[in-house]
């Protein structure tokens, strides 16, 4: 780091720009990143006024706000995925009706699978609407059509009207509550043809909806059947310790490229091959419970499994309780495994959260 500036709130447009502009002045910048969802748009609205490339501002817009971009997917012919902004229950049950339960339920603009939901039926669908905070859905109730199959995601880079293929991982939900990740496998035990008809469909998604320089995080659901379908476009680099995985799975420094693509350099690229596979498991409490009064002691995992376990955390919030997790945002807990063997790997993190699981004395999300 050269110089840190620190804003009080950075997704204050005003006064990011009146930061950048200041720097800009004393020393011409000459890119930009953006890692984290609320300051994609902000900065790519900056970078196009002072002329810096960046992932364009509109397309950003439009992937963040999730009917915007089914609309536009639908309107080329890449994702036909069913889907309506609702004002309340009347409406969503009315689409439910048509289209068959389940449902998804979901902010039209959010992160993290906050506010996320799966539902089986009007009684669920009251009571979640009922529940909601005055802010849960303030950007609109978005209604989905249910898509089943494999979960994944595309990382997959853009610059020079170029495309880099650098990951398919797989996805794990919890079964209490579908919407809720439990973790990632990178990479993804597809075969090639499955790998290659998700990178594929992941370029279709990121041209229509023009987002043109970065590296960007597509969610697909890839069906019975082999058709990919989208869950969600993030106009960002993968979040949370997933570039980390990528790393220890043989992919190289994913951040080192993300800088190289945001300088808007030329990149030759082969699909990346992995020597590996690394899985990461998060959990938090499936019911509200008190806090332990400390964290329990963690060298067990480390001298049953060896080098395979790269990390092992476990951090409580502050408060009394730690409350239902139902969100990415509610985790206390996160492991990560690597190993030569997809199914040693995944199945080592799972006994890790089961382990722990054990030592606090209650449910976990896994």
């Amino acid at each position: 780091m050269d110089q840190i500036h620190v804003l009080k709130d950075a997704t204050d447009i005003r006064a990011l720009r009146l930061c950048v502009l200041e720097v800009h002045r004393e020393r011409r910048v000459d890119g930009f990143v953006a890692t984290v969802d609320a300051l994609v748009v902000p900065v790519a609205r900056i970078a196009e006024e002072i002329g810096v490339p960046f992932t364009d501002a509109d397309a950003a817009e439009a992937a963040k706000q999730k009917n915007r971009c089914r609309e536009i997917l639908a309107a080329a012919g890449v994702d036909t995925t069913r889907h309506a902004v609702v004002s309340g229950f009347e409406e969503a049950a009315a689409f439910a009706a048509a289209t068959g339960w389940p449902v998804v339920v979901k902010p039209a603009r959010g992160s993290g699978s906050e506010g996320a939901h799966v539902l089986s039926d009007e009684r669920q669908l009251s009571e979640v609407l009922a529940q909601a905070s005055a802010h849960a859905y303030a950007s609109g109730i978005l209604v989905e059509e249910y898509l089943s199959g494999r979960f994944v995601s595309a990382e997959i880079g853009l610059v020079h009207s170029r495309f880099l293929w650098l990951a398919v991982s797989e996805r794990s939900t919890w079964h209490r509550h579908e919407a809720l990740e439990t973790g990632t496998t990178i990479p993804a035990g597809l075969s090639a043809e499955e790998h290659d008809r998700v990178m594929e469909f992941a370029q279709e998604v990121v041209s229509a909806v023009g987002l043109r320089l970065g590296v960007f995080h597509v969610e697909v659901m890839l069906g019975a059947d082999g058709t990919p379908r989208l869950i969600e476009l993030n106009p960002r680099i993968m979040g949370s310790c997933l570039p980390n995985l990528f790393r220890l799975a043989g992919g190289g420094d994913i951040f080192e490229l993300l800088v190289r693509i945001h300088l808007n350099e030329q990149i030759e690229r082969d699909p990346t091959v992995f020597d590996g596979y690394a899985t990461v498991r998060w959990f938090g409490a499936a019911d509200r419970v008190p806090v332990p009064d400390q964290v329990p002691d963690l060298g067990w995992a480390a001298a049953e499994y060896g080098d395979s376990l790269h990390a092992l955390t476990v951090r409580f919030p502050t408060g009394d309780d730690l409350p239902p997790c139902r969100g990415n945002l509610g985790n206390f807990g996160e492991v990560q495994v690597v190993h030569p063997d997809r199914a040693t790997s995944i199945r080592i993190a799972e006994d890790v959260v089961g382990g722990m699981a054990d030592r606090l004395g209650f449910e976990v999300t896994r």
